[in-house]
């Protein structure tokens, strides 16, 4: 059954909070309100029970997911003329890390069935002057061979290091993204699966890094001596007790929101399976994953994705989106020095251009996700026959 005359708003994505979770925020604010408002014993628990979902020894939260993606790329200590692997499909902070740092950012093309690095284009963009690679878990999907990744970056005496932005829970061979890299950087941003409004975290199991961005979080202050000293000039990542506030809230619900998240995507999944003129990005085996953006492809020439979106916004009160456009190495900061080399990205443009992703929060029922998809095929296939 498709939706008619239907007056509910389903949003691709949206923070969630129910009245029990509400009410415990408020009550524990009250408390922060009255001690340590900015990096204290709340912040100390979330990051200890963070760390232990993970899989890791160390979390630090932080600001931002950027911070904790610049503090990673700022612990290889790189060089003018180093390189860092990054995928064209990113957002800009992945890019900019590096940038930032010093760092000369190297492209690379995702794989069109995970949206992820492969080993084989690792391959290919490595050179003797390759530091890192910085490993995107797009929408919370998860490379299918990343455990050889794990492997060519050891033996290669490169970092991994994890952008796992959109992939709180997901996990391949039950390991957690976060915990497979040498540096995991994970983002709660309002969109994401769980909030704290802004933050991110960055795990390790590394003491000298654990020790690093713990340093780097507080203006690059020396923990081992006493007295405020401090070395290299560095801002503050510091968070709000308040905000840890929220993470501890998010956190006690996180499974039962990659459940019901999980079942949505299987439902969109099993429908689009039946649609000749759609291709949902499958769940690769031996993984778990923890999707935040589902990914849906057009699969014929009639079909556009922004007649798509106009049509289902306005009659059904659906909205869908895609990220990123322009992608990385066509930004402004980026696209002067890489359009030259386009020709040799357009695999991943081409991608870019036919992917979307539909509503997926907790806010919609499997209800709802169903008549979403089933409206979605309905439209879609008026487009090709007409």
């Amino acid at each position: 059954m498709i939706l008619k005359n239907n007056k509910k708003i389903y949003n691709v994505a949206g923070p969630y909070f129910s009245k029990k979770d509400i009410s415990w925020i408020l009550k524990e604010t009250k408390n922060v309100l009255n001690g340590k408002l900015s990096t204290g014993p709340y912040t100390a628990k979330f990051e200890k029970l963070f760390a232990k979902f993970i899989g890791v020894k160390y979390a630090i939260f932080l600001n931002t997911c950027t911070s904790a993606l610049e503090i990673a790329v700022h612990s290889l200590k790189l060089k003018k003329g180093d390189e860092v692997i990054v995928p064209c499909e990113t957002f800009i902070a992945t890019g900019m890390a590096v940038t930032s740092q010093g760092g000369k950012v190297v492209f690379a093309n995702i794989n069109k069935k995970t949206f992820c690095l492969d080993l084989n284009e690792i391959k290919k963009k490595f050179t003797k002057k390759t530091k890192a690679v910085m490993l995107v878990h797009f929408g919370g999907y998860m490379p299918f061979d990343i455990l050889k990744i794990k492997k060519f970056c050891k033996e290669k005496k490169i970092a991994l290091i994890e952008d796992c932005a959109h992939a709180i829970g997901s996990e391949l061979n039950g390991i957690k993204a976060g915990a497979i890299g040498d540096i995991g950087c994970f983002s709660f941003f309002a969109t994401k699966t769980i909030t704290t409004a802004e933050g991110g975290m960055f795990t390790t199991d590394s003491r000298k890094l654990y020790k690093l961005a713990l340093s780097l979080r507080e203006r690059g202050r020396d923990w081992d001596k006493k007295g405020e000293l401090y070395g290299i000039g560095w801002r503050s990542c510091r968070v709000s007790e308040i905000s840890a506030v929220m993470g501890l809230s998010q956190f006690s619900n996180i499974n039962k929101i990659i459940s019901h998240r999980s079942k949505i995507c299987k439902i969109y999944n099993d429908e689009i399976k039946k649609c000749p003129y759609l291709y949902a990005l499958p769940i690769i085996k031996n993984s778990k994953l923890s999707i935040w953006k589902h990914i849906t492809l057009l699969n014929h020439r009639k079909l556009n994705r922004l007649k798509i979106l106009e049509i289902l916004k306005r009659k059904y009160n659906i909205h869908i989106n895609w990220a990123y456009d322009p992608p990385l190495h066509l930004q402004p900061v980026y696209k002067s020095k890489y359009l030259i080399k386009r020709k040799q990205f357009l695999k991943t443009e081409n991608l870019m251009k036919k992917h979307f992703h539909l509503p997926l929060t907790m806010m919609i029922s499997l209800k709802d996700a169903k008549n979403i998809v089933k409206t979605l095929i309905y439209e879609v296939n008026n487009i090709v026959k007409n």
